[in-house]
């Protein structure tokens, strides 16, 4: 017979194992320990033990877990709360022995659903993306957050089996940095007209930013015009080296790719990025890894131009009834 909890102080280990022997290789921290889990998902301002629900067997070992969590209306407001309307599901792991057992699966989604409107959640979400996206950002998804990933069957299965529906689709993107850098028709122009200024251990820009990736110290990236400062394109990166990844390769996030809408299509989304490449190779980074919404056919064109090869996708869910 399965039971289900909450969480307990005495659970990370357990939670961590269940983690590294039930989620896909690709997009994933894996294998990560008990103290990398309770530091980078248990220990933000926004967990409540309430809304992560184990399951265990008959002899009291836990063989799944659902994690339910809220987004965020304003993440400039003070005091810094979450929107209690906006709930997603976070996370559901599950012991592979057990993945295609749906009572247990369907028992988990419940369990958190009912956690969630006993709040006021009117809009329930499965994966999480911003400003939906509670926990996980960092150890899940790539670079970002951004819905269940493809290879991550049983969490997919379960949403749909339940009625969920697809709201928007992330495309994965990675370079290998050993590969030789494409070459940038327009570089030697841009170089004479801008300059690269690079933040390290930058302030992420919203509080709900920092609970998610602060910890990784970001270094922000902007490209600025020699003319008049003007600021023309941006980009941040988060050093994703801080735990394991099944390639055995040290990889560099980057998210939050902007160029400023007056000068966009001239190129220089294209240099700043081929900037990030070469300082990135230089700091003895292996990989970057990116990721942009599957509709974004500009940016898929330029991350494709530049090498960057398409290596998961991720899909966010909505519940509709």
């Amino acid at each position: 017979m399965i039971r289900y909890r909450p969480f307990r102080n005495a659970d990370p280990p357990a939670l961590a194992g269940l983690w590294n022997q039930g989620l896909p290789a690709l997009g994933v921290a894996r294998p990560l320990g008990s103290h990398e889990f309770d530091a980078l998902v248990l220990d933000k301002p926004t967990f409540d033990p309430l809304g992560l629900i184990v399951a265990e067997n008959d002899d009291g070992k836990p063989i799944a877990f659902v994690h339910a969590g809220f987004g965020v209306s304003d993440d400039q407001s003070m005091p810094r709360t979450v929107d209690s309307e906006l709930g997603s599901i976070a996370m559901l792991v599950v012991n592979p022995e057990f993945e295609t057992d749906r009572e247990l699966l369907a028992g988990l989604l419940g369990h958190a659903e009912e956690y969630l409107r006993s709040r006021g959640a009117k809009v329930i979400y499965a994966g999480g993306q911003y400003p939906v996206n509670p926990f996980y950002w960092g150890v899940y998804g790539g670079s970002e957050f951004a819905g269940i990933l493809s290879s991550h069957l049983s969490f997919l299965r379960t949403v749909q089996n339940a009625g969920y529906e697809p709201v928007s689709t992330t495309v994965l993107l990675q370079v290998d940095l050993s590969k030789p850098e494409p070459r940038d028709p327009k570089g030697v122009i841009h170089r004479r007209m801008t300059k690269l200024e690079i933040l390290d251990d930058a302030k992420p820009p919203t509080w709900w930013e920092s609970a998610s990736i602060g910890l990784f110290r970001p270094t922000l990236f902007r490209l600025v015009s020699r003319a008049d400062e003007r600021e023309l394109a941006r980009a941040s990166t988060w050093e994703m080296a801080g735990f394991g990844r099944t390639d055995g390769k040290v990889h560099l996030g980057m998210h939050a790719v902007e160029v400023a809408s007056e000068v966009r299509r001239q190129g220089y989304g294209r240099h700043l990025v081929g900037e990030i490449m070469r300082k990135a190779r230089t700091q003895w980074n292996e990989v970057i890894d990116v990721q942009t919404r599957a509709t974004n056919l500009p940016a898929l064109g330029l991350y494709q131009a530049l090498g960057f090869e398409r290596v998961e996708t991720s899909t966010l869910y909505r519940r509709t009834s």
